[in-house]
């Protein structure tokens, strides 16, 4: 049986004990490695790293607003907006604005953004089964259940820059 707490990193020369525990941690050192692994894929895309989610998540959600978009990859609106900015310029991204509402900006993929968003995808389902090559399935589906009701609980949370409700 696997033991969390004898986990030891660097060729066995760092204990990690009760940082094995340790949530923001953990996620943050996957994540550092993830970065690592996935610069080739950002390389050869030719994308930012966190375009790939708002091209994801504007073709999931044609018309998306700016603001939801903001909300779902918890950023700051004003780093959206640059992203959003550069990925228009490229001609991937449309805004509209709907009559009922001009400040509104309903967000849609343009043809070359459908495109791309295909190619990006396979590559992304690649990628993931490296990155997860040492879990088996059943364990993937068990990380993921848990990683989504951990994003569920927090998603209707404020962002960063929005104020917070008194009580």
């Amino acid at each position: 049986m696997y033991d969390i707490d004898d986990l030891s990193i660097v060729d066995g020369r760092i204990q990690l004990g009760f940082l094995t525990r340790d949530l923001t941690f953990m996620s943050r050192v996957l994540t550092a490695h993830m970065r690592s692994i996935n610069a080739d894929f950002y390389r050869e895309h030719d994308v930012m790293s966190g375009s790939v989610a708002l091209l994801s998540l504007i073709g999931l959600n044609p018309g998306i607003s700016q603001n939801d978009l903001a909300a779902a990859v918890v950023l700051k609106k004003s780093a959206v907006t640059k992203i959003l900015t550069e990925m228009e310029q490229r001609g991937d991204v449309i805004r509209e604005k709907p009559k009922f509402d001009r400040r509104y900006n309903a967000l849609r993929l343009s043809p070359q953004g459908e495109r791309r968003w295909r190619e990006v995808r396979e590559r992304m389902i690649a990628q993931r089964e490296d990155l997860l090559a040492p879990l088996p399935q059943r364990d993937r589906e068990k990380l993921f259940k848990l990683l989504g009701r951990l994003v569920e609980h927090y998603a209707d949370r404020p962002a960063e820059d929005e104020p917070r409700p008194r009580a």
